[in-house]
């Protein structure tokens, strides 16, 4: 009765928009209330919630993107990927996409991804003829792709709620988010080339060579954050370190791009949206200890064991489930509330981590594309000025071309499973 209650009042409280953080923390001392518990757990979850070496990744990661940001090298980027593409049909269509996997491989933010190159593209895209609401729904979609691209601050998250290996889960993330990558540039480009989209400019070397030689830093970035994961030279916490110390020397000494004072705002930026996910960490472990108080992850096991016995219903059902709460949740609170209660069914059917990981990011991509509360929507409904439900219209492709892939990963887990078993063949 007492969970019911609890319940009750947490769905209240996302109803007259409480933020996520405080509904959390709010619900789980009403129920200590409510049950004669001593109100000490609260602050022991609190404190406990974030106490993560996997976490500290976080703050680093998004310094990077904030610093790609703030310095230009974002613009750089875009540049090069126009230089490579933008002579084909749909060509700044695929830059966006290009641009999202560039930047997402640096930042692991779909909402920093978002807010750095919508405002860059959408303009762009609007004066060589794309329609307004298509331009902002493959904007939001193509961000999506930096949380599944290494770095990935989502799966961040999940590797500190399921303690799997961090440095797995990156590596995991690369084919995949390659596929989505490719994918998604051929519905841009067969949608372009029916509209007759776009302006298709002259293809010029020099002007390949040119934009690639500005670009050669950052492009590079990358490859040192995931090389030196892979090689084992750094973990994954100490590459998040590496790519702040080389954007910030990049700028200083090549780009001579970075002052003093925008330093500043992205060390102030970084803190306050660091904090900003801390705090809904922090809070959601007082919530999930009030549910493993009621026994819910068991109860929710037992259900799901009876429902079947084959690995691929249940990831199936555990999908629907997931993408379901992406529509009231954004991702890292779905991960916090909904994966702690999946995975004694997960680990009870044997189910790789890793695989099941890449799942649960999948379906926080597609939850950042469906209203009410798409986290990459918000950001591109507001730099495009385009109505919400109207992007999602025309997002409708990209969304469908997600649930394609994420069911062609619940059927052939090798396309995750192969490079991490390749690179750490012991997990």
């Amino acid at each position: 009765m007492s969970l019911a209650l609890t319940i009750l009042f947490l769905i209240f409280l996302f109803i007259i928009h409480i933020p996520i953080a405080f509904a959390l923390g709010i619900a789980a001392t009403a129920y200590m209330l409510i049950s004669d518990i001593d109100l000490i757990i609260v602050s022991q979850q609190v404190a406990n919630g974030p106490d993560s070496w996997i976490l500290l990744a976080m703050p680093l990661f998004v310094m990077v993107g904030l610093l790609m940001n703030t310095t230009g090298i974002a613009h750089r980027l875009i540049r090069f990927a126009d230089a490579l593409v933008g002579h084909l049909r749909g060509g700044l269509a695929i830059v966006n996409i290009i641009a999202s996997m560039i930047f997402g491989g640096i930042s692991g933010s779909a909402v920093a991804d978002t807010a750095a190159l919508g405002s860059i593209l959408i303009p762009a895209m609007e004066k060589e003829g794309y329609e307004k609401s298509f331009i902002a729904a493959l904007t939001s979609s193509s961000a999506s792709i930096g949380i599944i691209i290494p770095p990935s601050i989502t799966m961040i998250v999940y590797g500190a709620v399921s303690n799997t290996p961090l440095g797995a889960l990156f590596i995991a993330g690369m084919i995949p988010g390659i596929l989505v990558g490719i994918s998604q540039m051929i519905v841009a480009f067969i949608l372009a080339k029916k509209n007759n989209w776009g302006i298709r400019t002259p293809f010029l070397l020099s002007k390949l060579i040119k934009t690639a030689m500005s670009a050669f830093w950052g492009l590079i970035m990358p490859a040192i954050v995931i090389g030196g994961i892979v090689s084992g030279v750094f973990t994954p916490t100490e590459a998040g370190a590496v790519g702040v110390v080389y954007g910030i020397l990049i700028s200083l000494f090549f780009y001579k791009s970075i002052t003093f004072k925008n330093l500043y705002r992205v060390l102030v930026d970084s803190a306050v949206l660091t904090s900003v996910v801390m705090i809904v960490i922090a809070t959601s472990y007082t919530l999930s200890w009030v549910l493993t108080h009621q026994q819910i992850p068991q109860i929710a096991a037992e259900i799901f064991l009876n429902l079947s016995n084959n690995p691929s219903i249940i990831l199936i059902l555990t999908s629907f489930v997931l993408i379901i709460a992406g529509c009231i949740l954004h991702g890292d609170p779905m991960v916090l509330i909904i994966v702690p209660l999946v995975l004694p069914s997960v680990l009870n059917m044997g189910i790789d981590l890793i695989h099941f990981g890449m799942l649960v990011v999948f379906c926080c991509a597609i939850g950042q594309q469906t209203p009410p509360v798409g986290s990459t929507l918000f950001v591109v409904s507001a730099i495009s000025g385009v109505d919400m439900m109207k992007i999602t219209r025309s997002n409708l492709p990209f969304i469908c071309l997600f649930i394609l892939l994420l069911s062609l990963l619940i059927f052939v887990p090798e396309i995750v499973m192969f490079l991490p078993n390749a690179v750490f063949p012991t997990k």
